[in-house]
């Protein structure tokens, strides 16, 4: 029942757009005003996904929910000509819930959309240059999380708590003269996350958070077919990528409170792509043909580093503007257009109004245009159109959301 339900979701949520690598830079919507920052902030139900410690920080119950939509201007230069990605708005969603148990205890239940990536193009290749030939790949990944978290003094709180999660993903891509279709597939898997909070006076509160990596299924249910010279595709049976894996994280962060009106907030996150399926993967069919094609993605550990501020305009009104740069995951000789997410530069604003039992906010997320270019060689084997190229990436995402606690 609940594989059923996670995979109806996934069927609704599509690609994340202003992201670390796969995955979005905010969880909740004052998060993503600041830039991202969560891991010492606590000041949703969302913000477990994040450091299951901030739970303890809550006295009532809190209902938090963010509603995200967002689209990617991802033009990609060929051999012959430059193809943009079908353009489509891509909507996503996360909801959470915190229920304090008694003064100690707290738990929460978040479901979120976790990592993504797509693209779509039609454009000519070296090898096979009189057909404008269809390529692009899609992920999903949704998360849901149970935590429980404990305030063990005043100053200090800890948490964890497991998660399960479904991926699903699909992609055609030219290797050469062949064209390779691997049609939608699933995986299913878990991991665990766990955090603290500290205070070390009254207006600063440090976070450290760790989350294990996410350990799947082989992603499989699907087909693969290929073709050549862009002749018609041959079946080759069932497809898979053996072992998906997503990667794990370590976040620290702290808060200041420098005055009444104005917080200050920054955080640094590590995500160890290099030991995930999204550095090097292998593609497996079982049919008439049995075939193991190594599909090297080439994504290496990352560095996120973020500053952000809220200013209380009013008694009610808080803006929020902040600054994300995360390292390039992807380098030139790993360039492919269905799979690299390359934007370093985020800049983020966001308002929002708040009473003492709810509030509601939109926020904004502008990834700058950054561009990635082919080395003059391709790790992807058969990879000829990869060697000279380009690819482009200018994200926006626009968020809304909502909260309630009673």
């Amino acid at each position: 029942m609940l594989r059923a339900g996670m995979v109806a979701v996934l069927a609704i949520v599509e690609r994340a757009h202003g992201t670390d690598g796969l995955e979005p830079i905010g969880v909740s919507v004052p998060a993503n005003a600041r830039g991202g920052a969560d891991v010492a902030v606590g000041d949703s139900a969302l913000s477990q996904v994040e450091n299951p410690a901030t739970l303890a920080l809550w006295r009532r119950y809190r209902f938090d929910l963010a509603g995200q939509l967002g689209f990617c201007e991802a033009p990609w230069t060929g051999v012959y000509e430059t193809a943009s990605s079908h353009r489509q708005l891509i909507p996503l969603g996360n909801v959470g819930l915190a229920w304090p148990l008694d003064r100690t205890w707290t738990a929460g239940l978040a479901l979120h959309s976790k990592a993504g990536l797509g693209t779509d193009y039609e454009a000519r290749h070296l090898l096979i240059p009189w057909i404008d030939r269809r390529v692009g790949g899609d992920l999903k990944v949704l998360d849901l999380q149970f935590n429980l978290a404990a305030r063990v003094t005043d100053r200090f709180t800890l948490g964890g708590g497991v998660r399960a999660e479904t991926a699903t993903a699909r992609f055609s891509t030219v290797l050469g003269p062949a064209d390779l279709d691997f049609s939608r597939s699933y995986a299913h898997g878990g991991g665990f996350q766990l955090g603290a909070t500290y205070r070390p006076r009254e207006d600063v509160t440090l976070g450290l958070a760790y989350r294990s990596p996410t350990w799947f299924s082989d992603l499989q249910g699907g087909a693969a077919r290929l073709g050549l010279l862009g002749f018609v595709p041959v079946p080759l049976g069932a497809a898979e990528i053996p072992d998906l894996t997503l990667p794990q994280r370590i976040a620290g962060g702290v808060t200041w409170d420098a005055t009444e009106r104005l917080r200050l907030m920054g955080e640094v996150r590590w995500l160890n792509y290099d030991a995930t399926s999204f550095n090097s993967t292998t593609v497996e069919t079982d049919g008439w043909i049995n075939l193991r094609y190594p599909f090297p993605l080439g994504y290496r550990d990352q560095w996120a580093f973020i500053a952000g501020a809220e200013y209380r305009l009013t008694p009610h009104w808080v803006l929020g503007t902040g600054y994300h740069f995360a390292t390039a995951p992807v380098d030139g000789n790993h360039m492919l257009p269905i799979g690299s997410t390359i934007s370093q530069h985020h800049a983020t604003i966001g308002l929002r109004y708040e009473q003492e039992r709810w509030w509601a906010g939109v926020g904004y997320v502008l990834g700058f245009p950054t561009t990635l270019r082919s080395s003059g060689h391709s790790r992807i084997p058969l990879g000829v159109d990869y060697n000279f190229g380009a690819l482009e990436q200018t994200q926006h995402i626009l968020a809304l959301g909502f909260g309630v606690s009673w």
